[in-house]
């Protein structure tokens, strides 16, 4: 199973950004995602289209199974 940190932000032209972090530690807990969001946003560093991302909108873990097939 694959599983991925999608870690959701608002921008300041009132649009969504989505950062997303693959195989993140299974044992994170809700504080502190909301802390490393808050530093992402405190920090100023990603931009979307020059426009910085100004609040938490959502955070969610997605796992996803993957069946490969040998066809040859």
């Amino acid at each position: 199973m694959t599983q991925v940190l999608e870690l959701k932000f608002d921008t300041d032209n009132g649009k969504q950004v989505t950062l997303s972090i693959n195989n993140p530690k299974s044992n994170l807990t809700p504080a502190e995602i909301a802390t490393a969001m808050t530093t992402v946003i405190n920090q100023n560093v990603f931009h979307k289209d020059g426009h910085a991302l100004t609040a938490i909108n959502q955070a969610r873990m997605v796992a996803r199974t993957i069946t490969e097939f040998d066809l040859v």
